[in-house]
């Protein structure tokens, strides 16, 4: 008896996917993607868009052929602090009430909005992980 063969999605291009049509039905004006646009700079005070990053961080549950759990990083690049949170809250509550589809099953909270700064750019950066639970399609 073989097992089947069954595969994820890719957590980021599903999350990326998600948040931009998310982000724009909520009035967001920014960029999501895996890398952070080469043309996004912080000049002074003032910086291009924001920029919401997705990673991916690992897999450290998966219960074949059904189910991977994955752990997903949001950090957004925003020229103040104030704009950097508050536009990963709203990324993670986007996430948080994702209704589930034939990719994803549920997305849970791991940690909550954490600021910081970058020393390279100065950029100010808002950071959070969520679990996506991944569901297998079956090839």
């Amino acid at each position: 008896m073989s097992k089947p063969l069954a595969v994820p999605a890719d957590a980021e291009h599903v999350v990326i996917d998600y948040l931009t049509s998310a982000l724009v039905a909520h009035g967001q004006d920014v960029t999501v993607g895996v890398d952070v646009p080469i043309a996004w700079t912080l000049t002074g005070t003032t910086a291009t868009k924001p920029h919401v990053q997705v990673a991916l961080d690992g897999t450290p549950v998966m219960q074949y052929p059904i189910l991977w759990r994955t752990t997903v990083r949001v950090t957004v690049w925003a020229g103040s602090t104030t704009t950097a949170k508050a536009l990963v809250a709203l990324a993670q509550g986007l996430l948080l009430s994702h209704p589930g589809s034939t990719q994803v099953g549920s997305i849970r909270p791991l940690t909550g909005t954490l600021p910081t700064r970058d020393p390279a750019t100065g950029a100010q950066l808002a950071t959070c992980t969520v679990q996506v639970n991944l569901l297998g399609a079956e090839l």
